[in-house]
């Protein structure tokens, strides 16, 4: 229910802004992103990755404007010091999304540049998945395995929603733009497969407790 009244909200808002029409601006995005999650009991690493893809700027009125994407974005995290009996492991993710912002800007136009504050719910769906747990027992490491799109094995949940909370600024016909971002939801699948042993089992509780991916990311765009 939550899920659709958000898909429901954004498809009004985008639909809201393409009413502006004529002062829109289409571009190219691409940009720096950093990622973690909040699971307890672990040292969860942040991961730098990126994002890249189209966007469409609509201006609407007393310095509000919209601004829908559609990114490939890749978000990820790095848990370490999984212990279990003797064993020790890290566990590296990486998880890339087909991804839908739309950034509600609120800025004054001031001649030669626009600073701007902006609100970004977002919604995706992921196309591809890494996921490495590297083992060692008695001081000695190897790759114990790696689950390459395999949803199920590596027990992740496709669908991902959230909020970022930022600022930008926009000048000749560049944008750049920071935010914080918050992924709602668990990255754990409760119907997915782990057969990986105790380890895999105690990162699959792990993500059951802790949210999504959450972090950082910059852009900057070129609008025509």
């Amino acid at each position: 229910m939550k899920k659709t009244s958000f898909l429901l909200a954004l498809a009004a808002m985008m639909l809201i802004g393409f009413n502006a029409g004529a002062q829109s601006k289409f571009g190219v995005i691409a940009g720096f992103t950093s990622s973690n999650t909040n699971v307890k009991d672990f040292d969860a690493k942040s991961v730098s990755l990126y994002h890249a893809g189209v966007t469409l700027k609509m201006p609407l009125f007393l310095g509000f404007s919209l601004q829908p994407s559609l990114l490939y974005q890749v978000k990820g995290t790095t848990l370490d010091k999984i212990e279990s009996g003797s064993s020790h492991a890290s566990f590296d993710m990486k998880v890339g999304y087909v991804e839908v912002p739309l950034s509600i800007q609120w800025g004054p136009d001031l001649g030669l540049f626009r600073p701007y504050v902006a609100a970004e719910p977002f919604i995706g769906f992921g196309i591809n998945n890494k996921s490495v747990k590297k083992l060692s027992v008695a001081g000695v490491s190897a790759t114990d395995y790696t689950v390459r799109n395999s949803w199920s094995d590596a027990n992740i949940k496709r669908w991902e929603y959230g909020l970022g909370l930022g600022a930008g600024i926009e000048f000749l016909m560049f944008q750049v733009s920071a935010r914080y971002f918050w992924n709602f939801g668990s990255l754990c699948d409760d119907n997915g497969n782990v057969n990986s042993g105790d380890i895999a089992d105690t990162v699959k509780s792990a993500f059951k407790d802790g949210k999504d991916f959450n972090g950082v990311s910059v852009s900057v765009a070129l609008l025509f």
